[in-house]
């Protein structure tokens, strides 16, 4: 994996959140179908996170090659020389930062997660149909991670208010809303680069505490949990407003709490996600690929005609005076390995001699390399062969 290939895989990462992100925002978020938002944000994280990953390549666009005039018999004289690079490259540095962050960031995950267990081993549990009750004095409390629910133990289950906030977090629970944020985390942390991932993280946990609050109140007492909430926000109460119970902000989620389930076209809302994803497919199958010229051969006077046992050559260059070439194979030179066998019009020949050659009097060149090469010049082969032969003089 190089630096590179990690850029290109962010870049289309972002592109894809993005993209969902930008659709949810303009006609998903805040309305009432809170399970269904649910399910798109999560499909969002995973798409961004794995559509990436393939080629689809279903689409071609070809791009026109450059004209240049030249003659590149001269590349093929030209022997490898080892290169050797000084020091420690900037790609290399960016990508062990990247991945230094990402472990980090797993790390610090898992030591929360940690973190979470120790508090439980050092209270007391109570389970009760499958949940974990488990009281403590912590500020944060409560708050539930899986089936773990953290009670504060100064809060009372007999009251309207401690009963409402035990339905908040039962749901959670039993939504499994932990799963929801750890699967978001883990991608964020190794996809950290992508601000969109962490907007969609953020919208999804609002969405959990309006699936709660709807649990909570349900259709009655609206009024009441909303002056609960607000006595909560003005600390009146023991609870601490940066609570996860008070994750979004009060006027958003005291607004889903008012607002009526008729969302305006709310089917098309929804079915309109499939043109969103397909969309962001096609826009990741486009590739582009250069129109390679077909250069104009001249057909010499006198042909040879060959048996069919021949071997073929590996690559035939015919040279003309101007031709197209495109701007990809200008920009590299063609390699060729050491003791390279160079024949002109048949004759075994130096390589100086054939940088001494006039362009002009090269008719076509034949690169002859692995078994071909051997069948055809024995042993002197091994290391490939090129022939040439000029045009015949007047």
């Amino acid at each position: 994996m190089t630096s590179q290939t990690i850029l290109l895989y962010l870049l289309k990462s972002i592109f894809i959140s993005g993209l969902f992100l930008g659709y949810y925002m303009v006609a998903l978020r805040n309305k009432n179908f809170h399970s269904y938002n649910r399910f798109y944000l999560l499909l969002s994280m995973a798409g961004s996170f794995i559509i990436p990953l393939f080629n689809f390549n279903w689409f071609t666009i070809d791009k026109q090659a450059m004209p240049v005039s030249g003659e590149t018999f001269q590349y093929l004289t030209q022997q490898i020389t080892p290169t050797h690079s000084l020091g420690i490259s900037w790609q290399i540095v960016v990508l062990y930062a990247v991945i230094g962050i990402s472990l980090f960031l797993l790390y610090f995950l898992a030591f929360n997660i940690f973190k979470v267990y120790q508090l439980k081993r050092r209270s007391a549990v109570v389970v009760m149909e499958g949940v974990e009750f488990i009281y403590t004095n912590l500020d944060q409390a409560p708050f539930s991670f899986l089936n773990n629910l953290f009670w504060k133990e100064s809060i009372s289950l007999d009251d309207d208010f401690g009963q409402k906030i035990f339905k908040h977090e039962l749901t959670h629970i039993h939504q499994k809303h932990t799963l929801d944020v750890l699967f978001c985390q883990v991608i964020n942390s190794i996809c950290w680069m992508n601000p969109f991932n962490w907007l969609i993280q953020k919208e999804l946990k609002a969405i959990h505490e309006f699936i709660a609050d709807r649990a909570a109140v349900g259709n009655n007492n609206v009024e009441e949990f909303v002056q609960l909430l607000l006595q909560v926000h003005y600390g009146k109460h023991f609870l601490n407003p940066t609570h996860a119970f008070y994750y979004s902000s009060i006027k958003r989620r005291l607004i889903m709490l008012t607002t009526t389930n008729n969302a305006r076209f709310q089917f098309l809302r929804k079915a309109l996600v499939l043109p969103v994803m397909f969309a962001a497919v096609i826009a990741l199958s486009v590739s582009a690929t250069e129109t390679k010229a077909t250069p104009i051969v001249q057909q010499p006077e006198k042909q040879v005609v060959q048996n069919d046992t021949t071997p073929e050559p590996a690559m035939k260059i015919t040279v003309q005076p101007n031709f197209h070439l495109s701007k990809k194979a200008n920009r590299k030179k063609i390699k060729i390995p050491a003791n390279v066998l160079y024949l002109v019009n048949g004759t075994v020949t130096s390589v100086e001699e054939v940088k001494k050659l006039d362009p002009d009097q090269i008719q076509s060149i034949n690169v002859w390399k692995d078994k071909a090469a051997t069948d055809k010049f024995g042993t002197a082969g091994a290391n490939g062969a090129i022939e040439i032969l000029l045009k015949e003089t007047k």
